[in-house]
């Protein structure tokens, strides 16, 4: 992974090159204040996008805010000011501005804070230095910042530099691997499928059927017309020259349940004698011709010939024989085999271990998950304004229905702790 180690520099100098040591050593891709030119003068533009080009923010804290970069004097060509949420240029330090931008681009956050029982020399905390005239006149901002990332993020305290290395090494070994088993869970689950039309348009279950390639899933959303005969027909043209084998059923953006297609098989030819015949008839089919476009054609024609043969008259016969599906419906005809408890999420791209554990304790293969997510608001280590508290409250969180396949989830899992275990074993 990429890591982006932050700090003021000359108070914890020793504590950094030992944290960019450990990291090295991992075979992480260290970003660091090292790298740059040396001074102050760097562009601050510069800075964050190293930040951004990284994927896990390692922040490390004592009691010095850090510098801060001031507006140039009138008439001097300067570059424009970067905008991060919660800053504020001339009152923001670059290692403030760093772990906003890092927090606004959505990276890892790790956050190391010098342990406050630890002994500290008084000339590296803020308001005890009296040889730079721009050092904060006490620690004030820095208190501010620690209050915030506390109560932010988990934070891990350190005394020494072995310490921290120590420290260092374990987070950022679990983050890589929490990183890339949420990156799996977030592909898994964000494989696409596609929406099956209203049932009314024939043509479009036909459509839709062809472009299922290799999806494994499919949705029909109760909100537009559904028959109970076109929910048959979906699946069976679905088991038959697709890959799928389980459909959502969702009403509009809201999860209604999941099924399998082999269950709409079962379940639906015991309620309606002409879906039984057409089932018979499929049965003795037992070729699958190759050509899909043909094996479905052959089908369809299986299909009318069934209800009446020409097709006004199969399209009299269904409209005789279907029943508009609906939430309870669903429920009665299915039973426990329609999967109608997701797992609930806040974001999937930021699933927790207990998350992931919710999800392979799930009682099926396939896992119905809903995620909700809000865009992220601005980030500032103050009190936050009563207007923004309620602009955020006012805002809807996002929805998305996704299925996870656990079994591919498992295998990813393995992998990951195969390949911590090689490199722990390579270091050893």
């Amino acid at each position: 992974m990429r890591v982006f180690v932050s700090s003021s520099f000359e108070d914890l100098r020793e504590h950094r090159t030992a944290a960019i040591r450990v990291l090295r050593q991992l075979g992480h891709e260290v970003v660091a204040m090292e790298d740059f030119v040396a001074g102050r003068a760097v562009p601050l533009q510069q800075v964050l996008d190293k930040v951004e080009r990284c994927e896990v923010y390692v922040g490390l804290f004592a009691w010095r805010y850090g510098f801060v970069p001031r507006p140039a004097p009138e008439g001097a060509a300067v570059p424009p000011t970067p905008p991060v949420p919660g800053a504020d240029f001339g009152a923001t330090s670059i290692t403030h501005y760093e772990y906003l931008h890092a927090r606004a681009k959505g990276l890892e956050i790790l956050a190391f804070l010098l342990d406050e029982s630890c002994p500290w020399p008084p000339y590296l905390i803020d308001g005890f230095a009296t040889n730079d005239p721009q050092a904060p006149r006490d620690a004030s901002s820095i208190r501010a910042l620690r209050s915030h990332l506390q109560l932010n993020h988990v934070v891990s305290y350190f005394a020494s530099p072995a310490d921290l290395e120590a420290r260092v090494s374990a987070a950022v070994t679990v983050a890589g691997m929490t990183r890339q088993v949420r990156l799996n869970l977030l592909k898994l689950a964000s494989a696409p499928f596609s929406t099956v039309p209203d049932s009314d348009m024939f043509s479009g279950i036909r459509q839709t059927i062809l472009a299922a390639g290799q999806q494994r899933i499919l949705k029909v959303d109760l909100d537009t017309t559904w028959w109970s005969t076109r929910l048959y027909l979906t699946a069976a043209l679905a088991e038959r020259v697709t890959s799928v084998r389980r459909i959502v059923v969702a009403r509009g953006p809201t999860f209604v349940g999941l099924l399998s297609t082999s269950t709409i098989l079962a379940a639906l030819p015991a309620r309606h004698p002409v879906l039984a015949g057409f089932q018979a008839r499929l049965q003795k089919r037992k070729e699958v011709l190759p050509d899909v476009q043909a094996e479905m054609s052959e089908v369809l024609a299986l299909w009318k010939a069934t209800f009446g043969g020409d097709e006004a008259k199969a399209r009299e016969t269904e409209l005789a024989a279907k029943v508009v599906c609906d939430e309870p419906l669903l429920q009665r005809w299915f039973g426990d085999a329609m999967l109608r408890q997701p797992v609930r999420l806040g974001d999937l791209a930021r699933a927790s271990v207990i998350d992931l554990l919710r999800i392979l304790d799930y009682p099926a293969d396939f896992v119905p998950v809903v995620s909700r997510h809000r865009e992220a608001a601005p980030v500032s280590p103050g009190p936050v304004p009563a207007a923004s508290s309620s602009q955020v409250a006012a805002t809807p969180p996002l929805e998305a229905i996704n299925v996870v396949d656990k079994s591919a989830l498992n295998s990813q899992l393995a992998q990951s702790y195969v390949t911590e275990l090689m490199d722990r074993a390579r270091l050893g």
